[in-house]
């Protein structure tokens, strides 16, 4: 949503092609919404259906956000992305006081200040207006493919931008849109019924934008809805409230969207979106608070679990009890269970380390008595250095190929993936391998909590 330069002017009429309702031009706030406290609801039931098996959420409980989950921006200065005014001319100073956890619920919290906020690093661009929340998971939860859904209450009003969305976790390094973006919603005023998701990635040497809608017939701002995407490798699904769906399907094969990505929640106010307007058409008068609502953010996986019994000693607990250490080099010591830096859960984790040493390990587990279908391997990991490969793999002989998932470097606690593979003969083998052909002490793996998964 945030980190593209002009092409917004360009959704509203590319979101027509999909919308049936006009897109014309917006000049005046609409109605007042409805107070809050008319808008009040228990929480939403949520079957994601079957075949979904929860990889993550978080429910908001407590009083205080989730630390280990995200990353409350402080300023209109985005340090992952290194823009200003995330790239479309919002109004808003983000702040840690407007993103509050309180009643089983995040709530980002909208309003107009005279303060006139702005970081040095945007002071070319003038103060803002108001001040908002914005977070994200970025190096804390970053996955790839599922079912990723939201319980979220928007605010009504002119010049409203509620977003959930994600950004491939390496926009860091190449720039939007090539990291890739995926929209589950965004809300305009002028057509408060419809949410609006979209796609932004590169491809054919060009920038490409792709966008849609669904409308459920009724006004989303007066209460929580249910937002989701299901995301394959070369498929997403946007569905409100687990069922509209409208024309949301894209097809893909993009690099983009091969990748981890990364949940941004933000509250944005104007912006190219909405033509750029002043801070004085913004429907949010002096002391009045807008805010959005956060039930649960959930992350599915594809598959279901099969009996603890299928994998011996999964998180490394026992050692390396159930686990078997190939190496051609003679660095079989490169591979220990350990419970330095902690394990994603428990205290022990299998680490591929040595201490300024070049190292190749193949650290695996044999699973027997399979029934035959297609399986996946899903492992929690962290990972500092560089390597000549690290995967997470599997294979059905020892002689076979494998598939894998190359390792990325993570700084928190990572749930990555293989490929899926057709199981037919009962067996197979799988862990990471990994290979660092230069010694260097700050090449690291920490893995731990293996899956195997039955799709």
């Amino acid at each position: 949503m945030h980190t593209r330069q002009e092409w917004y002017s360009m959704l509203l009429a590319a979101g027509c092609l999909a919308l049936v309702s006009g897109c014309g031009a917006e000049t005046v706030p609409e109605a007042a919404p409805l107070p809050l406290a008319s808008q009040a609801q228990g929480e939403l039931g949520y079957d994601p259906g079957a075949g979904w098996n929860l990889a993550w959420q978080d429910d908001f409980t407590g009083t205080s956000l989730n630390g280990a989950n995200w990353t409350v921006l402080t300023s209109n200065h985005d340090p992952v992305t290194n823009n200003c005014n995330f790239g479309t001319g919002e109004l808003e100073f983000p702040r840690a006081q407007n993103v509050t956890v309180g009643g089983g619920k995040l709530v980002i919290t909208a309003e107009r200040t005279n303060d006139a906020p702005y970081d040095s690093r945007c002071a070319g661009y003038g103060p803002r207006s108001f001040y908002s929340g914005r977070l994200h998971t970025k190096g804390k939860v970053e996955r790839r493919y599922g079912k990723l859904a939201a319980s979220i209450k928007i605010p009504s009003g002119y010049g409203m931008w509620p977003a959930f969305w994600t950004l491939g976790g390496n926009i860091s390094t190449v720039g939007w849109p090539r990291s890739g973006e995926i929209d589950i919603l965004e809300w305009h005023s002028n057509e408060p019924s419809w949410m609006k998701s979209a796609a932004h990635y590169f491809a054919n040497g060009a920038d490409q934008h792709w966008g849609t809608g669904a409308s459920g017939g009724y006004n989303l701002a007066d209460g929580f809805h249910v937002y989701e995407v299901e995301w394959t490798a070369n498929k997403m699904v946007f569905k409100l409230d687990n069922q509209i769906r409208g024309t949301a399907d894209f097809n893909h094969n993009e690099p983009a969207f091969q990748q981890n990505h990364y949940i941004i929640l933000n509250l944005a106010l104007g912006g190219n979106w909405y033509g750029n307007p002043p801070a004085s058409a913004i429907a949010l008068a002096s002391g009045e608070r807008k805010t959005m609502e956060v039930e649960w953010v959930r992350w599915y996986a594809a598959g279901s679990t099969p009996p603890p019994s299928s994998l011996t000693n999964a998180s490394f607990e026992s050692g390396m009890t159930g686990w078997a250490t190939w190496s051609p080099n003679g660095t079989e010591a490169a591979d220990f269970s350990e419970t330095y830096n902690g394990g994603h859960s428990g205290s022990y984790h299998l680490t591929h380390w040595n201490n300024g040493s070049p190292f190749e390990v193949w650290t695996y587990q044999v699973a027997s008595g399979l029934p035959s279908g297609n399986y996946k391997v899903r492992a929690w990991v962290r990972k500092g250095g560089t390597f000549d490969f690290a995967r997470l793999q599997a294979k059905t002989c020892g002689g076979c190929a494998p598939v894998y998932t190359t390792l990325g470097n993570y700084g928190a606690w990572t749930l990555v993936e293989t490929p899926a593979i057709s199981v037919t003969g009962g067996t197979l083998e799988l862990g990471f391998h990994t290979k660092a052909s230069v010694g260097n002490s700050a090449n690291f793996v920490h893995m731990d909590d293996v899956e195997l998964i039955r799709l």
